[in-house]
């Protein structure tokens, strides 16, 4: 287990210091681009049940809070699981008796 840490303190060296900067701010942007879509739908919906409109334009709205609710929710989850592999420890290398030795 010790092993383990050492591997993930030193991917979390690795990030402060800059390593995979692009794919940490685009994953950033990804997330709040998804809350802001979460944000625009109950908006919406708030909208749409405060304000009496006509029938259509109340139905557009809904289908549009909807629309931007399933989209910031695969967002968020596209970013959730890009922190995960970014912040996730390399790999353990094999066991030494399967390491080639020269």
């Amino acid at each position: 287990m010790a092993g383990w840490f050492e591997r993930w303190q030193k991917r979390r060296f690795e990030l402060a210091q800059g390593a995979d900067a692009d794919l940490v701010g685009a994953n950033r942007r990804r997330s709040r681009i998804a809350f802001s879509m979460i944000g625009i739908a109950v908006l919406l919906v708030v909208t749409s049940t405060n304000i009496h409109l006509p029938r259509k334009l109340d139905l557009a709205l809904r289908i549009l809070a909807i629309i931007s609710l399933l989209v910031g929710v695969v967002l968020a989850k596209w970013a959730s699981a890009g922190r995960a592999f970014l912040t996730e420890p390399e790999p353990e290398g094999p066991p030494e008796i399967f390491r080639d030795r020269p």
